[in-house]
């Protein structure tokens, strides 16, 4: 399913009361465009602009979640996880396999979290 991007939003003046009033972001919203945002800053430096090359990985990894690279005692650990990720074996990560890492990073959090909460009671 492919989804339009979203609006542009800029604020209603207020000495135009014909005009609808257009509402801020929602925070799932600004969330989508900062993924989508972080994914278009690492793509591209290599070539192609809409995937990731194993390079851009490795500095997307290495930046963007640093926390989490610095904590693998497995040097091979990120080439494991980009062959893992890369479905369709072209070496490069699109939009979806990058989503798949960030959505399986979030699972990982939210179970986490869960655990916590529920041994603190």
């Amino acid at each position: 399913m492919a989804c339009a991007p979203l609006p542009a939003r800029s604020p209603v003046p207020r000495s135009s009361p014909n005009m609808a009033k257009i509402s801020s972001p929602t925070e799932t919203e600004q969330c989508i465009e900062f993924v989508i945002a972080v994914s278009q800053k690492h793509a591209g430096r290599d070539g192609n602009n809409s995937k990731l090359s194993k390079a851009e990985f490795l500095i997307f990894m290495n930046t963007e979640l640093g926390a989490f690279t610095k904590n693998q005692k497995d040097p091979t650990v990120l080439d494991r996880m980009m062959k893992k990720l890369d479905l369709d074996s072209d070496g490069q990560l699109d939009f979806q396999e990058f989503l798949n890492r960030i959505g399986g990073l979030a699972v990982a959090c939210h179970d986490s979290f869960i655990k916590s909460t529920s041994s603190q009671k």
